[in-house]
C-alpha cells in the first residue's frame, strides 16, 4: 500500500536534511529520499583507505548557522565544534604570515611586511566587519521579487528596507565588492603583495576566477560570513549531517537511502509525488528539492510543466567550478619550511593556505582560463587529525588538499590521461613549501570535478553551487522571479544551495525554505 506524506524532500545533503528536520518538527509527515548509500551530500565522513577517515568533500564547519544548531538541538546529537583559530600562509624564502581572529595579532604580523599596511589594517577590519554584519543578517531573508507590484510584496519590500535603514553605507560597500576585483578592493588599503595575497586567496577558493577578475571582492566577504569561525566538527563533516538526520528522525522524519528520484510527478500543474529509478512512486502534498536547480528543473521536472523563460534562465545558470580535493593518509604531518612556533604563536599549522603572491594566484587561474590545469596550483593543506584523533591511527594523520585550478573539462585532452600529471603538480608545490611531504604519503584519494559530479550529482562542481556573482545572488538566485524557494510548479519548492544565500555548509537555504513552506502549509492541508 502506497504511503501518503505531507512532504517529500529530494536529496539528503545537509540543506535537505535541515529542511526536512524543520518540517518534521512542525508536525508534517516527512520523507527524505537520498540517491547515495549515505545521507550528507558533500558533508560526509568516510573511510577512504583502511584506518583513515576524512571529510571527503566539504571540510570546514565555520558556516553552520547558530540558529540551525540551536533550533534543531544538534549538540545533543553529538555535534562538537573544534575551533582552528589560526591560518598559516607559507611564503617564498621559508617565511610565513599568520592570520587569527585577533585583529591586534594580525596587525603585528602585517607589520613584519609593511608598517603602513599595519596602520591601515584596523580601518580595513572595521570596514569588513560592518559589511559582514549586514550580510549575516541578510542570510535569513527571503528574497522578494522586485518586479511584482502587489500590496503584499510592496509591504515586504518596505519592511526589508526599514530593517536595513541604518546600513546604507555598508550596502554601498557590499555593492562595491560585488563589482570590483579582489585585487583592486584590497589595494585600497594595502601596498604589500604578501598582505594582498593573503586576502585575495579567499576570493578564488572554489571559484573559476582569478583575483583580478571583476566581482571577486565579494567572495572574500562570502567566505568570512560564517559565525562559527574556522574549525572542524569532531568526527568530520559527517557528524554535522548525522546530527541533523537524528534531529529530524526524533520528530518522525523518515529517511530512505539508495533511493534515486527519476521524476517529479506533476498533475494539473501541481507536484504530487516522485517516481524513483526503480519505478516505485511516493506521494505527498508538497515536494522540496535539495538538488541543484539545473538538475531539478533540467532533469526531474518534465519540460512541458515549466515556462520557456524559466527554462532558459536555468540553462544559463553558471555553476562551473575548477576546484579539486585530494585526501591523503600520511605517516607524518607536513613540516613547512621555516615555520617557527614561537614567531607564529601556533604549535602546529593545522590549517594553511599556499598562494604566496598575487602573481602566483593569478597565474594559477591563467592556466585554467585557457582550458588547462594549473602548473602551480594554490593549495589549502588541512590536517584535521592534529585536532581530532578519531580520524587516523595513532602517530599517523589525515591531510586534505583543496585548491585550484583543475577545470571541469580540459581543452583537447582528457582527465583520464592528465590526472597523474596534475597530481604531480600539486605534490611539487607541497614539496616546495613542506620539503619531503610526498614521501610521507601512504595512500590517497584524488577527486577532480568529474569525480565529484559523478558521486554527488553536482553539475559543474562549483563549490558554492553556482557563482556568487551580482546576477546570481539574492532575488536573482537561482533565477529571477523564483528566488523565494518556490518554483513555477505549485507545491514544488527549492531548498538547496542553488538558492539564497548559496553554498557553504550553513543550513540556511534549508532553514529558509522550510519557513516558506510552513507559511504556505495551510493551503495544502
Amino acid at each position: 500500500m502506497t504511503k501518503q506524506y505531507d512532504a517529500i524532500i529530494i536529496g539528503g545533503g545537509h540543506n535537505g536534511l535541515v529542511c526536512g528536520a524543520y518540517l518534521a518538527k512542525a508536525g508534517l509527515k516527512t520523507l527524505l529520499l537520498e540517491r547515495r548509500h549515505i545521507v550528507g551530500g558533500a558533508a560526509v565522513t568516510e573511510e577512504f583507505t583502511p584506518g583513515f577517515r576524512a571529510s571527503i568533500f566539504s571540510y570546514i564547519m565555520g558556516h553552520l548557522h547558530p540558529k540551525v544548531i540551536e533550533e534543531l538541538g544538534l549538540k545533543q546529537f553529538g555535534l562538537e565544534h573544534m575551533p582552528v583559530k589560526d591560518v598559516i600562509y607559507p611564503l617564498y624564502g621559508g617565511d610565513f604570515i599568520v592570520f587569527t581572529p585577533d585583529p591586534k595579532k594580525n596587525q603585528e604580523q602585517i607589520a613584519r611586511f609593511s608598517k603602513k599596511d599595519a596602520e591601515a589594517y584596523p580601518l580595513f577590519f572595521q570596514h569588513m566587519s560592518d559589511s559582514i554584519k549586514v550580510l549575516r543578517a541578510a542570510l535569513l531573508e527571503t528574497p522578494i521579487d522586485p518586479t511584482i507590484r502587489d500590496l503584499k510584496t510592496l509591504k515586504e519590500g518596505a519592511k526589508m528596507l526599514w530593517r536595513y535603514r541604518k546600513d546604507v553605507d555598508q550596502l554601498y560597500n557590499i555593492l562595491n565588492a560585488l563589482t570590483m576585483s579582489s585585487y583592486d578592493y584590497v589595494s585600497q588599503w594595502f601596498e604589500s603583495d604578501v598582505v594582498k595575497a593573503v586576502l585575495c586567496y579567499w576570493a578564488t577558493i572554489g571559484c573559476n576566477v582569478g583575483p583580478r577578475s571583476s566581482g571577486t571582492a565579494f567572495n572574500i566577504l562570502f567566505h568570512l560570513v560564517g559565525e562559527q569561525g574556522m574549525g572542524f566538527s569532531r568526527g568530520g563533516m559527517g557528524s554535522i549531517t548525522q546530527a541533523i538526520a537524528q534531529s529530524g528522525e526524533q520528530h518522525g522524519m523518515e529517511i530512505i537511502t539508495s533511493a534515486a528520484v527519476e521524476e517529479v510527478l506533476v498533475e494539473d500543474d501541481r507536484a504530487i509525488g516522485v517516481r524513483l529509478e526503480t519505478g516505485e512512486e511516493h506521494y505527498a502534498k508538497l515536494i522540496a528539492s535539495n538538488l541543484a536547480a539545473p538538475i531539478t528543473f533540467g532533469k526531474l521536472v518534465a519540460a512541458e510543466h515549466l515556462p520557456d523563460e524559466f527554462k532558459q534562465d536555468i540553462r544559463n545558470y553558471r555553476c562551473m567550478g575548477s576546484a579539486y580535493k585530494i585526501n591523503l593518509a600520511v605517516d607524518r604531518a607536513p613540516r613547512y619550511k621555516g615555520f617557527d612556533p614561537k614567531v607564529a604563536g601556533v604549535d602546529y599549522p593545522a590549517y594553511a593556505h599556499i598562494g604566496p603572491s598575487m602573481e602566483y594566484l593569478e597565474r594559477a587561474y591563467d592556466d585554467a582560463k585557457y582550458g588547462w590545469y594549473s602548473s602551480k596550483p594554490f593549495i589549502s593543506p588541512i590536517v584535521p587529525s592534529m585536532i581530532d584523533d578519531s580520524l587516523a591511527p595513532a602517530g599517523k594523520h589525515v591531510v586534505t588538499l583543496y585548491g585550484g585550478h583543475a577545470p571541469y573539462k580540459l581543452k583537447n585532452a582528457s582527465w583520464d590521461d592528465e590526472r597523474d600529471n596534475f597530481v604531480k603538480n600539486v605534490m611539487d608545490v607541497m614539496d616546495e613549501f613542506a620539503p619531503g611531504f610526498s614521501s610521507s604519503i601512504i595512500d590517497m584519494q584524488v577527486l577532480l570535478a568529474p569525480d565529484i559530479e559523478r558521486i554527488l550529482g553536482m553539475p559543474g562542481v562549483h563549490e558554492l553551487h553556482g557563482e556568487v556573482a551580482l546576477d546570481q545572488l539574492f532575488f536573482m538566485r537561482p533565477v529571477p522571479h523564483y528566488a523565494d524557494y518556490r518554483s513555477p510548479v505549485r507545491a514544488l519548492y527549492q531548498c538547496g544551495a542553488s538558492t539564497h544565500p548559496g553554498g557553504g555548509v550553513s543550513g540556511v537555504p534549508g532553514h529558509n525554505a522550510a519557513r516558506e513552506i510552513l507559511k504556505d502549509w495551510p493551503q495544502f492541508k
